[in-house]
């Protein structure tokens, strides 16, 4: 049987949705303490947003003793109606991006600055042994500034569930797509899990980094089979490989009808175009990024969430690796952070080398070695997803997916790390 290609579709239409810029002031009870712990929030009527302390550190982050700043991005006008969430794969682009049905029209390169995010729907499965999905999803631009602010369209949506992404050295989107089955089709179509790249400002203009084919054995991979579902994706700069997660949700959702591989993280060579497994003996790998000097990895496992249930048991963890021989391997695998909220998810570094994961209550702030130092919770009903750092004026802004909404959180005392490098 032969795995169906990724297919794009251009949206041609745009939609508005509102946002909230909220500076509260704090009232004599909710002052702190002491400078090294307590609590500081925003209450908006959407969400909450609340600074909890556990460090004068978080507090310098946070610009102590100023209450939350942020905005709410939310609207089923903008998210896109049920089954659709803001999930998965946050880019900021300083200088814009193009959706596909402008490109089309000749309408020209927007370059406002935009947040991309994935709208993933949630799975519709069809009854008996094959399973599958009808849905499909979509890449929004939500546009945080300017005379457009607040405005989301549809940058190209895909039939091939789409989840992380990440900028790359070439200005190009690196994509996580998680293959699966598409229900109901005859013969039985088989969508290509992998990473394709993708252009911001040409969204037809789509290239293979590596996927199932690749892992067939033909060209010096693996040859086990297909990917489980690739999750989250970073590239490393300093010589453009790809490093990803593969965890097995695809199966345990419905989404595919087997698993032939395990739960790894891969790394594609970027001269050769040969995948290899950098790490394993994970539960259910998720997150992943570099810290700023790219000396060491850090990756999540969400085993607590096993795709349709919760393991008590499983791992709720972040781990930190040493990357070694010029780069191109992990080791010294060392357990850093547990989670006491849900799992962590997303994850990124700011310029310090702090880390930021999201989790059940919102965005866990860690050292570098895994000392929480406080927490961003966001007081709605659903987890913090993944989250990026914005460029340029927006580089103290996080902006956060909680399936429901985006929630850009002013943080004056940090800045993001550079990702990739933007085409103008």
């Amino acid at each position: 049987r032969h795995p169906a290609t990724v297919v794009l579709r251009a949206v041609p239409d745009a939609m508005l949705l509102f946002g909230l810029l909220l500076t509260c002031g704090i009232g004599p009870h909710e002052k702190l303490r002491d400078a090294s712990e307590g609590k500081r929030e925003c209450k908006s009527g959407l969400s909450d947003v609340e600074f909890e302390s556990r460090s004068r550190e978080f507090n310098r982050i946070t610009g102590y003793p100023a209450p939350p700043v942020f905005e709410i991005f939310k609207g089923e006008h903008v998210l896109g109606s049920s089954p659709l969430r803001a999930h998965e794969g946050p880019v900021f682009l300083e200088h814009g991006a193009t959706p596909a049905a402008a490109f089309a029209s000749g309408a020209g390169d927007d370059d406002a600055p935009c947040l991309i995010f994935v709208t993933k729907p949630y799975p519709e499965v069809e009854p008996g042994f094959l399973k599958g999905t009808k849905q499909v999803a979509q890449i929004k631009r939500l546009i945080v500034g300017g005379p457009h602010k607040g405005r989301v369209d549809t940058l190209f949506e895909s039939e091939n569930l789409v989840n992380g992404a990440t900028l790359g050295p070439d200005g190009r989107i690196y994509f996580c797509f998680q293959g699966g089955i598409v229900a109901g089709s005859a013969p039985v179509r088989h969508l290509r899990s992998g990473i394709y790249s993708v252009d911001p400002h040409n969204s037809s203009d789509v290239r293979t980094v590596t996927d199932s084919a690749w892992n067939d054995g033909v060209n010096g991979s693996m040859g086990s089979g297909y990917y489980n579902s690739p999750n989250d994706v970073v590239v490393k700069r300093d010589d453009a490989s790809v490093w990803f997660t593969d965890p097995s949700y695809a199966h345990e959702q419905g989404l595919t009808d087997t698993k032939t591989i395990g739960d790894w993280v891969w790394r594609v060579d970027a001269k050769s175009q040969t995948s290899a497994v950098v790490a394993d003996g994970f539960s259910r790998p998720n997150g992943i990024v570099f810290s700023p000097d790219q000396k060491t990895m850090f990756v999540t496992d969400s085993g607590y969430e096993t795709g349709d249930a919760q393991d008590p048991a499983g791992p709720r963890s972040v781990y930190a690796f040493d990357v070694y021989n010029r780069g191109r391997q992990l080791k010294n695998r060392r357990l850093i952070y547990v989670a006491d909220r849900g799992i962590p998810d997303g994850i990124k570094v700011d310029a310090w080398g702090r880390i930021y994961t999201g989790c059940a209550d919102g965005v866990h702030v860690l050292s570098r070695d895994g000392l929480l130092l406080g927490k961003i919770k966001l007081n709605g009903s659903n987890p913090a997803a993944n989250l990026a750092f914005g460029k340029g004026k927006w580089r103290s802004t996080l902006y956060i997916l909680d399936e429901t909404s985006v929630t850009a959180v002013n943080l004056p005392g940090t800045r993001g790390v550079p990702i990739g490098r933007e085409r103008r």
